[in-house]
């Protein structure tokens, strides 16, 4: 086995230094996320380190001001950084930095061991008819993107998933898309590089004019192929003046394997772009190289951390109750809205066990009871805080009750009187989220799922239920989809007149979504179904 050259030795360690860091920063993010008094630096979701965030973003961050979901401003710092490499050098990206790109290489080394000669044995015309198979995949991406304010790569991308395989958050797409990539490494040098990959799509289109480029001298090349056995995605490098391919990834590794590259002939070198070989001898040492490409991407992410502007998570602002958001904790309520922790705990039914760093979408779970009724959610916890200092009188209408009929009010002396407040001092525990899903928090575990509709107090409906069941029956969740509500309400058109949704919205996104993306409340969603149900 031919004997590692110093340069190659200093990219491996480079590519495993970054692939340490992932692993470090995804394992950490995860622990932080289980237990929140966790305290580890550094660590962030692997979304707010990918440049390709960055890409997928333009669109949302210039038409809105906002970020798509789970983006923030690190993912711009890490295309500014992207881009100044991709500048100076083409797609070094690919070749140095990238950790897909290095564990796709590691399992190549695997397959070469395995198949020898059979190794990347791709036929030319196949080769060339699959690289153009990335370009589909970055605009179908950047498209439904831009569309939809999501990452819909997110459970395709063998990236985010490879090194998030330990959690509980990958879908079996992402489970088949790392199998498919690390298997196919072992046949094909970076399957997933040259040919589907949407980041690698745009890196390589800077090989073209890219300040520094790798070109071969024609009078002093020998033509002994050397460099072409040499480069891992089978350019002909012999045949090239410069290597503007889009699928080289600026390895050097056909640098190194020429054998006619002295001080006195430097047949292939990196050069400036503008350069000739033939009338100038000016290159850029190899060595110089690797370390500007190293210095540009980690000087701009270095200051950026040095100056504040390197944020991997969405600042977040309390000024109304729209502030408040799943990942809010109950702390962050009480310290940023005129409430107690007694009142809180007392309005939901929370126990005193539960942590006052627990986040909010984390309570129906700690609670043990089922999300999907939204019994405790980020969305009944901003309906409440919108009218705790109102008066009950007005938060029932709003909920679309009749006073009369709650039995926990009736007993009640003064009420017209009375705030919302004030009627937690008077009711047990849970009455504030009975009031507003119509379950009781503590009675929940004693209830039989099939009896749900005997004992809600709203006409609502069942995300899971066809249109031939009663509609009187139906219960509306979180992840009840715009395309039922269609089906159930009298005139769409309308419904999506009233809360500005654009006609062309996806029919498949999901009620939370909606609310969320359109800044709307979910009770006014229930309550519009309720009064205008077929």
């Amino acid at each position: 086995m031919k004997k590692m050259s110093s340069l190659q030795k200093l990219r491996l360690f480079i590519q495993i230094a970054f692939v340490a860091f992932v692993i470090y920063v995804s394992i950490g993010h995860y622990l932080v996320e289980q237990y929140p008094n966790l305290q580890l630096f550094g660590v962030a979701s692997l979304h707010a380190l990918c440049p390709y965030g960055g890409v997928v973003n333009l669109y949302t961050f210039f038409s809105t001001g906002d970020y798509v979901s789970k983006l923030h401003q690190s993912v711009f710092i890490m295309l500014f950084a992207l881009l100044g490499l991709l500048l100076f050098s083409g797609a070094s990206f690919c070749g140095w930095i990238c950790p897909l790109g290095s564990v796709q290489e590691w399992f190549g080394k695997l397959g070469k061991t395995i198949f020898k000669k059979k190794y990347n044995k791709v036929p030319v015309k196949l080769d060339k008819i699959l690289s153009y198979l990335k370009y589909i995949v970055l605009a179908i991406v950047i498209i439904q993107t831009a569309r939809t304010s999501k990452l819909v790569f997110e459970p395709y991308d063998p990236y985010y998933n490879l090194f998030n395989i330990w959690t509980d958050e990958i879908a079996i797409t992402g489970y088949i898309s790392v199998l498919l990539t690390l298997g196919l490494s072992l046949f094909v040098e970076r399957p997933f590089c040259r040919y589907a990959c949407p980041l690698g799509a745009i890196n390589g289109l800077f090989n073209s004019f890219s300040i520094f480029n790798i070109k071969r001298k024609k009078e002093t090349c020998i033509d002994c192929g050397l460099c072409d056995k040499a480069c891992p995605v089978g350019i002909v490098v012999s045949n090239k003046n410069a290597l503007n391919s889009p699928q080289c990834i600026r390895c050097m590794k056909c640098v190194e394997a020429c054998p006619v590259n002295d001080n006195e002939k430097l047949t292939l070198q990196v050069r400036p772009i503008l350069s000739k070989p033939e009338k100038s001898k000016k290159i850029l040492n190899k060595w110089t190289y690797s370390f500007i490409v190293l210095f540009i991407f980690l000087g701009v992410i270095l200051f950026a951390n040095v100056t504040g502007n390197f944020i991997t998570e969405r600042i977040k602002t309390y000024e109304d109750i729209n502030d408040i958001r799943g990942s809010s904790t109950i702390q962050e309520i009480i310290d940023h809205y005129p409430i107690s922790k007694e009142e809180l705990y007392k309005s939901f039914g929370i126990p005193r066990t539960i942590i006052t760093t627990a986040k909010l979408k984390d309570l129906a779970e700690m609670m043990g009871l089922d999300e999907e009724l939204e019994i405790v959610s980020p969305e009944s916890i901003r309906t409440f805080m919108g009218y705790i200092d109102k008066p009950i009188l007005d938060f029932v209408n709003y909920l679309g009750k009749d006073i009369n009929e709650i039995e926990e009010l009736k007993s009640i002396d003064g009420i017209e009187n009375m705030t919302v407040r004030d009627i937690i001092k008077k009711t047990k525990p849970g009455f504030i989220a009975y009031l507003i899903s119509g379950y009781w928090p503590s009675q929940y575990e004693t209830i039989n799922h099939e009896d749900i509709s005997e004992i809600s107090t709203e006409t609502i409906h069942d995300a899971n239920s066809s249109e031939e069941h009663d509609n009187a029956t139906f219960i509306v969740r979180g992840k009840t989809t715009l395309k039922e509500i269609k089906n159930i309400i009298d005139d769409f058109d309308e419904f999506l007149s009233k809360y500005n949704i654009p006609k062309n919205e996806d029919l498949n996104i999901a009620l939370k979504d909606l609310a969320e993306k359109y800044n709307i409340y979910m009770g006014d969603i229930k309550t519009y179904i309720e009064e205008h149900i077929k």
